[in-house]
């Protein structure tokens, strides 16, 4: 698969320590299929997201039951990818004009979504959270997926301090965008726990990465953060999903039939589930 970004940082080869290298195909092909069909309900849903597809199905979708996922603007996609049930999500949508903000009570992992829209207290909430966790040594992680860019971090060094003091079990995720800059900021959080960077294309090197980190995490190794590096190709946005489908064809794991028996199933499923929501 292309990436632009290959070069991991070195935290990842501490990450790497942990064993989680192979990925099967079936895991191949089901990282292809969740985000082909959330592409498939965004397009239903009249939904403009700019949501970074790869990264949250990447880091997301073989967390734990009772983990916690704290959400910015990944709502809908994490819900969708954790089995909140469509008829739930579009039940939600018909009556409010969007499937955004919901707090559903469905999925194994909890999904909270803070109630102020900063970054520092997001990122408050999500530490408090890990706190809770570690002081019931449940080995239970909770995962913050962070709105705004690098540069909101600036001001969430007390939390972040925090949980590097404390090794907290959470995991950070952030979008860096095309031509952002303040990577000085991500050199000072890497001075108190790993900064592992990604390219948010490719969701194959965003699994690999969560897995590695998430494992870290969990064995008490204390907080890490992924950048998942966006770029612009020719000015127009990646195609994660396109990306994925070249990487399964190389694999010799892609074909057609596969591609349109998933597309017709989940059409199907969504019939059902506008049905059924009325």
């Amino acid at each position: 698969m292309p990436t632009k970004v290959r070069a991991r940082s070195a935290a990842a080869a501490v990450a790497g320590k942990n064993g989680h290298s192979l990925i099967s195909d079936a895991k191949f092909r089901q990282l292809y299929a969740t985000m082909l069909k959330y592409k498939l309900l965004e397009e239903h849903l009249c939904s403009g997201s700019q949501t970074n597809i790869a990264g949250a199905v990447g880091v997301t979708l073989d967390l734990e039951r009772e983990d916690t996922v704290v959400l910015t603007p990944q709502n809908l996609l994490t819900n969708f990818v954790k089995g909140v049930p469509l008829q739930a999500m579009l039940k939600h949508q018909h009556a409010n004009g969007t499937a955004r903000g919901a707090a559903f009570s469905y999925s194994a992992v909890g999904v909270l979504t803070p109630t102020s829209p900063a970054v520092s207290a997001q990122l408050g909430f999500a530490t408090g959270v890990a706190l809770a966790n570690k002081l019931a040594r449940n080995q239970k992680i909770a995962v913050a997926f962070v709105e705004g860019d690098v540069a909101a971090l600036a001001g969430c060094r007390e939390a972040l301090e925090l949980a590097s003091a404390q090794k907290l079990p959470i995991l950070y995720v952030i979008d860096k965008r095309p031509g952002e800059a303040h990577g000085d900021i991500l050199t000072e959080i890497g001075e108190l726990f790993p900064v592992i960077t990604v390219d948010a294309h490719d969701v194959v090197a965003v699994y690999r990465v969560a897995q590695e980190s998430i494992a870290r995490v969990r064995e008490g190794g204390g907080p890490a953060l992924i950048a998942c590096m966006a770029y612009s190709s020719n000015g127009a946005p990646v195609n994660a999903v396109a990306n994925m489908e070249r990487y399964l064809t190389g694999k010799k794991l892609f074909q057609d039939k596969w591609k349109t028996e998933v597309i017709v199933e989940f059409r199907k499923e969504i019939d059902v589930a506008l049905s059924s929501s009325g």
